[in-house]
This record gives C-alpha cells, sequence and structure tokens, in this order.
C-alpha cells in the first residue's frame, strides 16, 4: 500500500454546507507562530478531523506557520481555494511563556514573554476577509485557558472549551449550535466551566508531520491537581481517562506508521498533563500494554509526573519501556509547595530522586522561582537540593511565573501588585508575570551566578523571539521538491545550533527524519554525510549512519529513474 503523503495546498444558530446536500466543508487551521520555533503535530485538530470526517464532512488541515514563509498569504489562499463553511483555529498557546530570556535589556522591557495572539488575530482576519461566509470557531488549550477573553481578542463568535470532537462531530451533521457540548458564545457568562472531557478513538495523523519532536499520545484528559499557577487549575481538578484498548491501539498505530517510513524507534510523547495522577495504575496499565504488544523496542516516551505516587514497579516499566520522566517540582521548600498548592513535599522529591536513581531511569526535573511566599531562604533551600542532584539529572528552571487569566496565581496577583512586572491588563490576557523576592530578571541573573558551574542545570528555553526556525525551514525545503543549495545551508545551521536541550548531531538527525518521512532521499543522504561529521547519537552508529546514507543515495537515484521514464 502506498504510503500517504502530504500535499502541500494550493498557496505557489448551526453551520450550513455553502450548497444544499453537499459535505460541510471544514478547514481547521494551526494558529499557532510557535511553529516556526519548535513544530510539533497539530493533535487537537488531528483528533477533530478524525472525528468529523466519519461524520461525513470534508476536511482540510493547515499549519501555515510550519508549511509558509507567509502564513497569512497561504491561509487567506487556501480559505479562497477551499471555500470552507466552517473554519476552526486551535489555539494552543497564546504566549511562549519565557518570563527572561535576555539577563540584560533595557528597564523598559522587564520581561521577555512573547504575546502570540496578536499574529493570531491577523490570521484571523485574513481567513475571514476570504471566507466571509464561514461559522469560525476557536478551541485548543491556549482558548480553553481563557475563552471569552480569545472570543473577545479574535473577534469569532465562538468557541469549543476542552475536547472539540463531539462538537465539531455534531456540528458537521448539522445539529443547532445551542446544547452542543463544550460550546461557548462571545459574551456570554458561560466559559470555562463548559470544559467537555470526551475522549475520541484513535487519532488519524496528518502525514505532513515527522516525529522529529516527537508524536503526541493522550491517555486521559483533564488535571487532578490545582497548581497556582496552571491554567489546569482551572477545571477544578476533573479528568477523564481514554479506553484502554484505544490509548495501546493509536500507540500501535503510531510504531507502525513510522516504521513504513524508515523511522525504526519513534519517539512518544504522552500528552498528559500528568501521567501518574490521580494514581499510577493507568499508567502502569499503559506501559504493560505496551510490553505485551511488542512496542518497547520500536519506541521511546517521555511525559509529565507528579513526584508521587511512584513505585519501584512503576520505574522498572518505565526504564523497560524506554520512557524518560519529566517531573514537575517548582520548589524544594516545603513551605513554598504548600502554598503553590502541590500534593507533595520535600519528603517525597527526596525519595524520587532516589528510586530514579536505583533504577536507572532517565529524568529531568522542572523548577519555577519567584512563586508567592518565595523568599531568599526558600531560594537557598531549593538551590541546596539542586546541588545535591546527580549530574545525570537535568534541571531546568524559569525566573517568575506567568500569570494566566482564572488561575488561583491570578487571585492572589490581584491582591499583591507590588510583586507584578509585565501589561497593565487586568484581565492577564496580555502577559504579566509575578515574581518574588525581586523582579524576574534580577532573580534570573542571581540564578545564572548561583548555578554557574552546574552543567546539567540551564534555564528554561526556547523562546519565540530568539529561537532558531532550522527545522521548520527543513520542512519548506523538504516539501518544496528542490531547494538542495537550501538544505546544505540549513544542514550548516542545524551543527551550529547553541541549544542546552538538543545537541547539534541531534538537530541534523531532525532534519534527517523530516527529510526520510516526507521521502526526499536525496536530501536524507546530505543529512547523513552531514551527520557524520558529528558526534553521532548515542541510538546511532558510524557503521548503521554509512549504510543508511548509501541506501538513502540509492533509492534517491531509483526516484530520479523514475521520474525520467514518466517524462
Amino acid at each position: 500500500m502506498p504510503l500517504p503523503r502530504y500535499t502541500q495546498p494550493a498557496m505557489s444558530a448551526s453551520a450550513r454546507p455553502a450548497v444544499a446536500g453537499s459535505p460541510m466543508r471544514v478547514l481547521l487551521v494551526h494558529a499557532n507562530p510557535f511553529q516556526r520555533v519548535t513544530p510539533v503535530p497539530a493533535y487537537g485538530l488531528e483528533r477533530l478531523r478524525t472525528a468529523a470526517e466519519p461524520a461525513g464532512a470534508e476536511v482540510e488541515l493547515l499549519d501555515p506557520y510550519l508549511t509558509s514563509e507567509d502564513p497569512v498569504a497561504a491561509a487567506r489562499t487556501t480559505a479562497e481555494r477551499f471555500r470552507p463553511d466552517v473554519v476552526g483555529l486551535g489555539v494552543r498557546i497564546i504566549d511562549d511563556c519565557i518570563v527572561v530570556d535576555r539577563l540584560d535589556a533595557p528597564a523598559d522591557e522587564p520581561i521577555d514573554v512573547s504575546f502570540l495572539l496578536p499574529e493570531v488575530l491577523a490570521l484571523r482576519t485574513a481567513l475571514g476577509e476570504a471566507a466571509p461566509e464561514a461559522t469560525f470557531l476557536v478551541g485548543g488549550a491556549g482558548f480553553s485557558a481563557c475563552p471569552q477573553e480569545c472570543l473577545e481578542y479574535l473577534d469569532v463568535e465562538y468557541g469549543v472549551v476542552g475536547a472539540g470532537e463531539e462538537a465539531l462531530a455534531r456540528i458537521c451533521e448539522g445539529e443547532p449550535l445551542d446544547g452542543i457540548p463544550g460550546l461557548v458564545r462571545r459574551g456570554e457568562q458561560q466559559g470555562i466551566g463548559a470544559y467537555h472531557l470526551g475522549f475520541g478513538g484513535p487519532t488519524l495523523r496528518d502525514p505532513l508531520y515527522a516525529p522529529a519532536n516527537s508524536f503526541p499520545v493522550r491517555t486521559r484528559i483533564g488535571c487532578a491537581m490545582q497548581c497556582v499557577y496552571c491554567t489546569a487549575a482551572n477545571l477544578g481538578r476533573q479528568h477523564a481517562s481514554g479506553e484502554m484498548d484505544t490509548v495501546l491501539d493509536e500507540i500501535e498505530a503510531t510504531v507502525h506508521g513510522a516504521r513504513e517510513r524508515g523511522v525504526s524507534k519513534v519517539s512518544i510523547f504522552f500528552a498528559d498533563d500528568e501521567f501518574n495522577l490521580p494514581d499510577e495504575r493507568h499508567p502502569i496499565t499503559v506501559l504493560q500494554g505496551i510490553l505485551d504488544r511488542g512496542l518497547a523496542k520500536h519506541l521511546t516516551w517521555r511525559a509529565y509526573f507528579n513526584p508521587t505516587p511512584f513505585s519501584a514497579e512503576f520505574a522498572d516499566l518505565v526504564r523497560e519501556t524506554n520512557g524518560h520522566v519529566s517531573i514537575t517540582v517548582d520548589s524544594a521548600a516545603d513551605p513554598l509547595l504548600e502554598t503553590a498548592q502541590k500534593p507533595f513535599r520535600r519528603r517525597h522529591l527526596d525519595a524520587l530522586v532516589a528510586l530514579l536513581g536505583e533504577h536507572g531511569v532517565s529524568a529531568d526535573l522542572g523548577l519555577i522561582f519567584g512563586l508567592p511566599g518565595e523568599t531568599e531562604e526558600t531560594i537557598a533551600e531549593t538551590v541546596d537540593f539542586v546541588r545535591a542532584l546527580p549530574e545525570s539529572l537535568e534541571v531546568v528552571y524559569s525566573a517568575g511565573a506567568r500569570v494566566y487569566p482564572h488561575t488561583p496565581l491570578a487571585r492572589i496577583a490581584e491582591q499583591e501588585p507590588q510583586c507584578l512586572v509585565g501589561a497593565d491588563d487586568p484581565s492577564f490576557l496580555t502577559p504579566v508575570v509575578y515574581s518574588r523576592p525581586w523582579p524576574p530578571r534580577e532573580l534570573a541573573r542571581h540564578l545564572d551566578e548561583t548555578f554557574a558551574g552546574l552543567p546539567n542545570v540551564n534555564r528554561v528555553g526556547v523562546a519565540y523571539r530568539s529561537g532558531q526556525t532550522t527545522l521548520a525551514d527543513a520542512y519548506r525545503v523538504v516539501l518544496s521538491q528542490n531547494g538542495k543549495r537550501s538544505w546544505t545551508e540549513i544542514l550548516e545551521r542545524a551543527a551550529g545550533e547553541q541549544d542546552p536541550s538538543r545537541k547539534p548531531a541531534e538537530s541534523i538527525a531532525a532534519c534527517l527524519q523530516v527529510a526520510l518521512w516526507h521521502g526526499r532521499f536525496d536530501l536524507a543522504s546530505a543529512a547523513a554525510a552531514r551527520l557524520l561529521r558529528e558526534d553521532v547519537p548515542p541510538e546511532m552508529s558510524r557503521a548503521q549512519l554509512r549504510f543508511a546514507r548509501l541506501a538513502y543515495s540509492g533509492l534517491a537515484l531509483a526516484d530520479r529513474a523514475k521520474t525520467a521514464l514518466r517524462r
């Protein structure tokens, strides 16, 4: 069976189809400017398409910030050609959440958070002009955190809060908009309270996306915690798990789809808020299912974890299935953990670090300095905890916390305006940061000096304004059907990147994977040759890479011969 190929769109009351009796035409737009920096699959939109097509809809998915140098023009052209009845804007994030990207900056730039909604508004405006009769919907994680604020900002009438699969399917079947689960209307009181926790079947993936930054798989929706700064706190600890066979079927289909395209081991990100909450029985069943289906040798995976519960049995399963644990810690000081509404304390952290070491589990740890209750003493306590960690455990930290609308931190911020920097926006839609005992940049400079000499500790990145666009550019060259000269430049940029989260060889390998995914064996061969000049990633051997380079060259020659014969 031929592999599905991504076809680049021609660039170069109730919703009703424009022609009675014809299928509903739905344009799903990944309205995420951060795709320029860190391209990821539009997983939410893939799930929506999976639900809408069986309802009879004709669906097109557009990722303009990834596939085009001019995303607004690309969106306009696609809408004019496709003539959608419904346009769905997937707003995954409203900003990049990078509080401090520069240690030194002008006094009138106290934070570095990049607000992305202005770019999304320009996209929405162009789509509205190109498809004036279409019904517009907004959804996605970023939207669901502050739905009424986003509807007002983007000048859209309707949105879907939470899981949108059932909502879109019912809209495509022509049901009245009133009463559709999760649907909210601009100006109405209902907002986050409409959050829908539905869970659909296995996701059909769009052939555009290579697993260069992992394939998301969701095993549950919602969160069992109410961390003070987190938008998931607005859900009031609501959560729902997917059917186990459905989850495992999606993982298996993802593995098999990657192997068909020449990727022998695929990276998966479990897109749950915390993989081991409310308890570890669910993830243990997921990981045991991976073993039982013989999938572990074909994948690696990562997920976010709470420090507890985490048993020895669970740790062994994580290691046996090639898992990586990202621990959301925030602080090692008990008073701060209590204020942050964390369901664990320092003793749980110490126990987990020891357990992970004993069982050989790969892990990293995330901290947020400057939360409510932070003092010089609590900072020193967390610093001492970090210094005692093994160097194999990577640590990333933020100086200050973005205040998002409706969160517990927003309510605290209203009472402590002296701790706020950023926009003068009482709604907190535009970036505002809470930080104590010092402003974010001063706090970041202090931490930079404090952690100097610890190679496993870094300030969190990557920022929208300063992030490299190498991988997004690689996608565009691969899809252009030519661009060999540009490809050489991209590989050299990847080799020269100074990114603490990804070594140069890993960046080149990601470009290679994008080329291989789309059958550009000529470009894959060039990437393999460039990768051989670096310290190759541990999962590869130089002998394997040399063989792969020769194989890709042979496949490229075969492709050129087929093209010549067709002429």
